[in-house]
């Protein structure tokens, strides 16, 4: 058991996608003047423990169901190879868990004080966060292998994750927030539809029908420059002043699309990690203009 392990355990390529969706709701609440520094820097590690979580589990999941079999085309998972033990991931998921829990409250604390009944919602909200973080893979019928992954990753990279923050901060939601909960949704999507693209095959053979898996080869390249396409319209009700800079992150959105639209298998795990690059520049750059 290595740091190199444990490193691909919580893919740390993903974890931009986090980043994008708090700083964009900041950047949204920033606008109406209401930014807060604490609630930020809560807001991101409760959120990126939280994703931590969901890859840990996903790597758990996937690994005892014997779904990272030898026709995966994806990065090493760390199960599945040997690496760690089924036991201590699942020391790891508690010991992330019982953080992200920790770090909730004191997120809760500082931005509520005394509320009671937002203190109730949230909680609630926090709920789901954590058993959509362990249900993606884990479970008698995990949502990942049913085709629900898409709506779970928009739902809590789009509106939990942004209108969640923007509220924390202001106490209230506006139309500016929920375009930029849209445009972060939609872009976590992308990146959970390259994924799925590359790992076609070794999915039908393990059972696991993703949307990707169930649109085809085809229909999943459609559905990713639709997503793309949208995301564009979004993020443009948003642009203000230096928040135009963030037409730059099309470059490297762009050229991630084509690459999905002409390339499959293991070739997609470069452009991944470029998708994600770009959400964050995107996202960070609407935020920033959003907050100058």
């Amino acid at each position: 058991m290595s740091l190199h392990s444990w490193l691909l355990a919580i893919r740390l390529k993903t974890l931009p996608l986090t980043l994008a969706a708090i700083l964009l709701g900041a950047g949204s609440a920033a606008k109406a003047d209401s930014f807060n520094a604490v609630v930020l820097l809560l807001a991101l590690t409760t959120a990126l423990l939280l994703q931590i979580l969901s890859n840990i589990a996903n790597d758990y999941g996937d690994g005892v169901r014997g779904t990272d079999s030898g026709a995966r085309t994806g990065p090493t998972r760390v199960l599945a190879s040997g690496q760690v033990s089924a036991v201590q991931l699942q020391q790891a998921m508690k010991a992330v868990g019982l953080f992200a829990v920790v770090s909730g409250l004191l997120l809760l604390w500082q931005a509520l004080g005394s509320n009671i009944s937002a203190w109730l919602g949230f909680i609630a909200l926090g709920v789901c966060a954590l058993l959509a973080a362990l249900g993606y893979t884990l479970g008698r019928r995990p949502y990942g292998y049913l085709g629900l992954g898409d709506i779970a990753v928009f739902i809590f990279f789009g509106p939990v994750a942004v209108l969640g923050t923007h509220y924390l901060m202001q106490h209230q939601l506006t139309g500016t927030a929920g375009w930029a909960a849209l445009t972060s949704g939609l872009l976590s999507v992308t990146v959970l539809n390259i994924n799925n693209i590359r790992d076609l095959e070794a999915d039908l053979i393990a059972g696991k029908h993703t949307l990707a898996l169930r649109l085809g080869l085809a229909g999943a390249r459609i559905y990713q420059l639709l997503l793309l396409a949208v995301v564009v319209l979004a993020g443009s009700q948003i642009m203000q002043g230096v928040g135009f800079l963030s037409l730059l992150a099309l470059w490297p959105l762009s050229k991630a699309l084509m690459q999905v639209l002409t390339v499959t298998g293991g070739e997609l795990n470069r452009t991944l990690a470029l998708t994600a690059q770009g959400a964050l520049l995107f996202c960070g750059l609407l935020a920033l203009g959003l907050a100058w």
